[in-house]
């Protein structure tokens, strides 16, 4: 039976000048204790040697970790099993360029984050104690020689634009820093360790599917070994193993669906290799026999989870351009989600419990689409069968973003054993749904960001992208789509009316996110909008702002309208935006901002706003057929377009989407005078309709009065989309007027006037109780964006930035003790009465 032993305990690390020490006046130091799976900085932290780099401006004063070399050394004592000759060490993850020796003979190099490393040690694990090191040279250093190195060969200048030294190592390209992410390259051991004994094992068990004409599902299994054996594969629900070859022809199949296409049952396969072939004999027909067999017996054993599902991309010429749609058994998809980002700036540290709980709240509010974004990683199996179980499809994106890379020779080598290493890997999960070549490369290209005459004269990168990764996506996982690059469709690419569109000029170019109704996408693969990340997280930046918690005198800071001025809450700023934009694209809309809990609110209420303007819009649209929202996580506490900071800390914008991923959809369009009421109805069993009354009240704030109101029946049948209802708004004064539309229990409202216009009274008392599992909340007058925190600033609320058109007595689902509650609306901050 394969053995494998855990090598994570009992690692040392040392930066290479350590030992030299006194030669340049200082103390020797001694080999530090390490943690495995880590990353040098958080070992560093650990041991006082650094700040923490998520704490105030500390990532600028470890600058010198990511331009040193650093060594990992672990003692080693493996007495040899004869039944089990091959010992193999495994490193699941070596982030990035180092060097393994064993009892100080080099054994192996490796340089790509995204690959492991196999060690054959079968002849070198004698008797006694023995000494394992891995030394990391700097991925910056490392980099910027081999550009060199590269740029002579191929004739490019110094200064070409978009060609950085990130591109010249495989390894996560966010990790250098990005837009929202800190500059903290680091290296480490990043993902188990493992001693591998055994005498044959598993190394790949391919799952294909054939889905028939009559609906049934016939399934096939191939297996890689390496040594001798014979492969048996016992699918659960079937009465006996089957070799290499047929599983199963199920006539019956419970297919796999995305959330909220139908449900997601999975299938167990276990496959076993066995030493020879096997004759069940009198066991035959005894299942709990034939599993005892062949468990004694294995070699190696491999379990994994399948779901029953057919995948496609329809991308077909039409008047409006070509489309660009997903189908899943043979129906229509309307995608709704978020791009990925890594979910902490050190891989390692992203824990099953956080995954889970970040995952399953996605499920929850409606996602049905999870983008990979390419310049992180390729995620855990963990993230990939919490997308199986939860119905999240995931779009992959191979890992590079935004730059151009090298394309030939032995960085084509690289790419090609990286790609098939996790294609491998991930292709048997239902979840996976597309492959991308990376993020944004070609429309840099096409349109010439920075610098215009500073590009290369050719894309550096097409080979890998429309060559290398398509044959090897052919050849190993043929029935999910390729794209070469996202976006992907038009001359330039990301023009609109073609493929898959990111749609910046919210934010990046007119900015405002009233200019989302201009957008032609057909598939709107990123839109975003930034805010202020949570109270929480400013705490973690600033450590003195916690000394305010629990009263209600808000954080000071001077002139917040003059830029931020405190340089630590600038620096965890990385849209580079500042004043001249950040804000003043807030301030369109909402009051300027007196101190830091104003700004908190303000921002992350008009990113709220954004995202329901841009969702709204691509589901009005006759031919739009997915929005993926940048982006659903933070990597660190900062300000950026998360819809759940770094703290798990949900904003007002994901509340939200509880009600604009769900099937039927109410939306709210004004012009002028005019104001109409759209429904639309996507992603539900084909036989459902929408159905009822449709009902727009204007309410008088804040007093709650009913000023007009107007109806209409509604029949929609899924996937049509209709302007329901038109209403003249006459004399109405918008100032004081909210909109209410409801149809059953779906609803939506809106301000006729911008926030910071609305004229409201002081912020009433509001009498809270906690029943069932619920907040009840009574007010005198209505509220508009209510938000509510506990005693210590947590989000235990299921719906937040809550609405109420009439004083009255309303519910709020709530998990917590409900003590210390805070509360805050456009009215301001309200007195909290709990009975």
């Amino acid at each position: 039976m394969l053995q494998r032993t855990s090598l994570v305990s009992g690692w040392t690390f040392a930066e290479k000048s350590w030992q030299d020490g006194a030669r340049h006046g200082l103390s020797e130091l001694e080999w530090l204790p390490a943690e495995v799976p880590g990353h040098v900085h958080c070992d560093l932290v650990r041991n006082g040697v650094i700040g923490d780099p998520f704490e105030r401006m500390q990532e600028l004063g470890c600058r010198w970790v990511d331009e040193a070399d650093f060594s990992y050394r672990l003692e080693i004592e493996a007495p040899a099993d004869p039944r089990l000759p091959r010992r193999i060490l495994r490193f699941e993850g070596l982030d990035t360029i180092c060097t393994v020796w064993l009892d100080g003979e080099q054994v192996a190099e490796h340089d790509n984050m995204f690959l492991p490393l196999e060690i054959d040690v079968s002849d070198r694990l004698g008797p006694g104690k023995h000494e394992l090191r891995v030394d990391f040279a700097s991925a910056l250093a490392t980099g910027r020689k081999r550009r060199q190195e590269y740029f002579a060969a191929e004739g490019l200048p110094p200064d070409t634009e978009r060609f950085e030294e990130r591109a010249l190592v495989r390894k996560a390209q966010f990790m250098y820093g990005w837009d929202w992410g800190p500059r903290l390259v680091s290296a480490g051991l990043w993902r188990p360790v493992w001693l591998i004994e055994y005498q044959a094992r598993l190394l790949d068990v391919h799952v294909q599917q054939a889905h028939l004409d009559d609906g049934s599902v016939r399934l096939t299994a191939k297996s890689q070994i390496e040594g001798t054996g014979t492969v048996w594969h016992w699918l659960e629900g079937e009465p006996a193993p089957k070799k290499d070859g047929l599983l199963a022809v199920l006539s019956r199949p419970k297919l796999w669906y995305p959330n909220g296409l139908g449900a997601q049952p999975l299938l167990t396969l276990t496959s076993y290799l066995c030493p020879s072939d096997l004759d069940f004999g009198q066991d035959r027909g005894d299942r709990e026999a034939m599993r005892i067999r062949l468990e004694a017996a294995a070699d190696d054993i491999r379990t994994q989870r399948i779901g029953l599902r057919r995948i496609g991309l329809v991308r077909r010429a039409d008047e409006w351009g070509e489309s660009f749609e997903l189908e899943v058994n043979g129906r229509a998809l309307w995608a709704l989600g978020a791009n990925f980002i890594p979910h902490h700036s050190f891989p390692s540290l992203v824990s099953e419990s956080a995954l889970r709980r970040l995952l399953t709240q996605a499920k929850e509010k409606g996602f049905n689409l999870l983008r990979v974004w390419g310049g992180g990683l390729y995620e855990s199996d963990l993230f990939y069968d919490l997308c199986d179980e939860l119905g999240l499809l995931v779009w992959q994106d191979f890992p590079f973003a935004c730059s151009y890379y090298p394309d030939t020779g032995v960085y084509r080598e690289k790419v090609g054993a990286e790609a098939s290493e996790n294609v491998r890997r991930l292709r048997n999960h239902p979840s996976l749904a597309l492959w991308c070549g990376n993020n944004e490369n070609l429309t840099m290209r096409d349109n010439r960001w920075g610098e215009r005459d500073r590009h290369p004269p050719r894309y550096f990168g097409e080979q890998l992208f429309d060559e290398l990764l398509p044959s090897i996506v052919r050849e190993l996982d043929p029935e999910p789509p390729y794209i070469p690059t996202s976006p992907h469709g038009g001359e330039p690419s990301n023009c609109g009316g073609i493929g898959d569109q990111h749609y910046w000029d919210v934010w990046h170019g007119r900015g405002d996110w009233t200019h989302y109704r201009d957008s032609t996408a057909r598939f709107c693969s990123e839109f975003g909008f930034a805010s202020a990340c949570s109270r929480q997280a400013f705490e973690r930046i600033l450590p003195e702002a916690s000394q305010n918690r629990g009263s209600m005198r808000p954080i000071e800071l001077e002139a917040l309208r003059d830029s931020y001025r405190d340089p630590v809450v600038r620096w965890h700023d990385k849209t580079g935006k500042g004043t001249q934009t950040f804000i003043d694209l807030v301030e369109l809309h909402y009051p300027p901002s007196l101190n830091l809990d104003d700004w908190i609110y303000h921002s992350q209420l008009n990113q709220r706003d954004a995202i329901r303007a841009g969702v709204e819009h691509f589901r009005r649209s006759e031919f739009c057929k997915g929005a993926l929202i940048w982006q659903l996580n933070d990597c660190w506490p900062v300000q950026s377009w998360a819809l759940i900071d770094s703290l798990e800390q949900p904003k007002p914008a994901f509340y939200e989407l509880a009600r604009l991923f769900a099937p039927g959809l109410l939306s709210l369009v004004r012009q002028g005078s005019e104001l109409s009421v759209w429904v639309v109805l996507d992603n539900q069993e084909l036989s459902r309709k929408l159905r009822g009354k449709l009902t727009l009240s204007i309410y008088h704030l804040p007093k709650g009065q009913l000023l007009q109101q107007a109806d209409a029946e509604v029949s929609l049948q899924v996937g049509e989309r209709a302007r329901a209802l038109c209403h003249e708004l006459g004399s109405v004064d918008p100032q004081p007027a909210l909109a209410v539309a409801r149809l059953g229990s779906l609803s939506a409202t809106l301000l006729l006037c911008e926030p910071k216009s609305l004229r409201l009274g002081p912020p009433a008392p509001l009498d809270v109780s906690l029943a069932d599992g619920a907040l009840v909340i009574e007010t005198p007058t209505a509220l508009v964006d209510l938000i509510l925190s506990d005693e210590d600033g947590c989000a235990r609320f299921l719906d937040n930035a809550l609405t109420f058109a009439q004083p009255g007595r309303y519910r709020c689902r709530y998990q917590g003790q409900a003590r210390a509650l805070q509360a805050r609306s456009l009215a301001g901050v309200h007195p909290v009465i709990l009975s």
